[in-house]
């Protein structure tokens, strides 16, 4: 019991050790420490014993050497073994690329399923490791469908207490690279402090590095900067072909670093450094900070090769930020509002501002150093907090919002069915003229995406000529020869025929998947036994991009067309419940009530009759509607599993139905809060 209790205080003890010696960028004598870390000081009584527990603290961790053993205060200095690699040539340094993969991105409650490493010394691969871990938890499914990684695989899988000290002693005495590190290394980090032990905080981040090394390259992500480089990527997503891919990337940046004259680490990380006065040459570059100035060479210069959050923003505001759902404003000098967010927890989402590293995302140059307040606002829910943000981002337009704001520009797939032979295409307006409406869509480069796909798959026209009896019958253009038009322009084409290819176009789009893909699989197979491997590998991807297609379209569409629900979720306020009325896509009522049976039954009853007197859905969904509709319906796919959804597409005309609704929601109320719900990822697709 005694080694359970000591080894987590010992964990704790080593990260203030790091902290300060990192912050300090220098050695530090022994009494500061002591202080430092236990509140003592070496003058008072017992002083030799809180020596001894210091000694003992740092000598069993790798990462903390004595720097000095009689100092000029005469005392001994303790340092960090990783400032000595500043000072070493690149190519002498033996590097290990990192990756893993985990359940979201939230270290703590979410926990990493897989990591990888490979070791490389001169250029080369010298070691690597790799292992899935049981997290103890449930996988989400966008994360069973992001990486592969199925629940079954991890079923047998080591726990992170059997593989950190494995992986601890492979990374030893090496620098540590990654693409986006500080994701890993965060996770990583979390995982060895709940087994009481210290991760290196620091190394080398391969975009940072691939925007100072690449300039004509304007995107960073790790396919991106790997194709510019023409490094073939495979097995995306898995840690260890991510970390293969990272490391070709790291090796070819450090070519070209050698190329430009840097030859150290220490001149690497300057040139990663924001606040630099350059007095000549790289060799004799200097960092500023504080009035005090360093030579690029020296262990300071490399400990503030890092500037972050915590630089500009005020360490005071983080104790009153809540650890609740709702929306932040970040205000400037003159009050005005330049950005607006939301979160799920505002305390963690706020607190990552004071960690992320300057100049990391350029679309956020400028935002740090304006922010002279931050105003929260704690709501009832994530979905509230989604909505109210949108809301906000429209009503005060702010500086540093961008997607949301584009709300009016956002596009729809168009089928008129009415037609007797219709076409599918792009449309910003949605009407009550018949036609079948797919979407919203992110983009108009997605919709025309997926127009070109549907074209590929389906045998659909896409002239815009006018056909007979209207006009003369025409020859056929080339997709008829390639057999992907029935040629309805010869005069002799069957409408209902062809109307049966577009309802499968529509089913498609509406989410409806499997028929299309156990066609496609059939194909790819059958070309694949002829030999024709160049058609099978066109039905593979072609199965690829309908997936990537499908992904939230069937409740996106539901939406748009009669999206009719009501949301029971948990409330931030205690012992309470978010009652969200969806009807027709768009939110038609919210309320918060206590979560007890008469209370609940009575707020649900009225929420539905509500429902009966909202008649059909508007003849036409305008412009400031469609980004509501997008948000609820993204909502509602991520949380398809949290069982706290509740259509009721039926009339709910008579008292029978409403009475039997009312109880089946209850019933499904007692059944969510019984499962916890997973913390779902703020800004899943910006990280991934």
């Amino acid at each position: 019991m005694q080694e359970s209790n000591s080894t987590p205080q010992r964990g704790t003890l080593l990260r203030r050790a790091h902290e300060l010696l990192a912050s300090a960028g220098q050695p530090v004598p022994e009494n500061q420490l002591v202080r430092h870390l236990f509140g003592a000081s070496v003058d008072s009584n017992g002083s030799q014993l809180w020596t001894i527990l210091l000694r003992q603290t740092l000598e069993s961790s790798s990462l903390f050497e004595v720097a000095a053993e009689n100092g000029e205060d005469g005392l001994r200095h303790w340092g960090l073994v990783s400032w000595h690699s500043t000072q070493r040539l690149l190519r002498d340094i033996e590097y290990v690329v990192v990756d893993t993969e985990t359940t979201g991105l939230r270290p703590g409650s979410d926990r990493v399923i897989e990591v990888a490493g490979v070791r490389l010394r001169n250029g080369e691969i010298i070691g690597s490791f790799q292992s899935l871990l049981n997290p103890e938890r449930r996988i989400p499914p966008f994360i069973i469908k992001f990486t592969g990684i199925t629940p079954e695989m991890l079923i047998d899988a080591p726990k992170a207490a059997e593989i950190l000290p494995d992986f601890l002693h492979f990374i030893e005495g090496a620098v540590l690279v990654g693409h986006n590190l500080s994701f890993d290394l965060n996770f990583l980090s979390r995982e060895a402090q709940l087994l009481g032990q210290v991760f290196p905080d620091e190394g080398l981040d391969t975009i940072p590095l691939a925007r100072r090394l690449l300039p004509g390259l304007k995107r960073f992500k790790l396919d991106m900067v790997a194709n510019h480089l023409k490094i073939p990527a495979s097995n995306r997503h898995r840690a260890m072909g991510d970390t293969q891919v990272t490391a070709a990337v790291f090796l070819r940046l450090l070519e070209r670093a050698e190329q430009e004259g840097i030859a150290t680490l220490g001149h690497l990380r300057l040139r990663l450094q924001l606040p630099v006065t350059w007095t000549g040459d790289i060799t004799q570059a200097v960092v500023t900070k504080k009035g005090k100035t360093w030579r690029a060479d020296s262990p300071i210069a490399a400990a503030t090769t890092r500037p972050n959050g915590s630089l500009l923003l005020n360490p005071a505001w983080k104790r009153d930020f809540p650890t609740k759902p709702g929306i932040y404003m970040m205000k400037d000098e003159n009050g005005q509002v330049i950005y607006v967010g939301k979160a799920k927890n505002l305390k963690a989402r706020l607190s990552s501002y004071y960690s992320q590293p300057l100049g990391y995302t350029r679309k956020m140059d400028g935002l740090l150093p304006s922010i002279k307040e931050i105003e929260v606002r704690v709501l009832g829910s994530e979905l509230e907090a989604l909505l109210v943000e949108s809301q906000l981002i429209k009503e005060l337009q702010p500086a540093y919002n961008v997607q949301l704001r584009n709300y009016e520009l956002y596009p729809f797939i168009k089928i008129d069915v009415q037609h007797p032979f219709p076409r599918v295409y792009a449309t910003r307006d949605v009407a009550a003229d018949g036609a079948r409406y797919f979407g919203p869509f992110r983009s108009r480069h997605v919709v025309d995406a997926t127009i070109e796909l549907i074209q590929k798959l389906f045998p659909v026209r896409t002239c815009t000529r006018s056909l007979p009896p209207e006009a003369k019958p025409s020859d056929p253009c080339l997709r008829h020869h390639l057999g992907r038009c029935s040629a309805p322009c010869r005069g002799d084409g069957d409408s209902a025929e062809y109307h049966a290819v577009i309802a499968q176009v529509c089913a498609f789009l509406g989410g409806e998947r499997e028929d299309l893909f156990e066609r496609l699989r059939r194909q790819m197979h059958e070309a694949s036994q002829q030999l024709n491997y160049e058609r099978a590998a066109w039905f593979r991807d072609a199965m690829r991009s309908a997936d990537e297609v499908l992904i939230g379209q069937r409740l996106i569409t539901g939406a748009v067309e009669a999206n009719n629900l009501l949301i029971l979720y948990p409330s931030s306020e205690e012992e309470c419940d978010e009652l969200f009325l969806i009807r027709h896509g768009r939110l038609a009522k919210q309320r918060r009530v206590l979560h007890e049976q008469v209370a609940m039954m009575q707020a649900v009853r009225d929420l539905l009759v509500t429902a009966t007197t909202l008649g059909k859905p508007p003849d036409m969904v305008g412009q400031a509607e469609v980004d509501q509709i997008n948000i609820i319906s993204r909502w509602i796919h991520r949380h398809s599993d949290d069982r706290a959804f509740f259509p009721f597409q039926q009339a709910l005309s008579d008292e029978q139905s409403i009475q039997l609704l009312v109880e089946q929601i209850w019933s499904g109320a007692e059944a969510a809060r019984a499962v916890p719900l997973e913390d779902e990822a703020d800004e899943l697709d910006e990280v991934m």
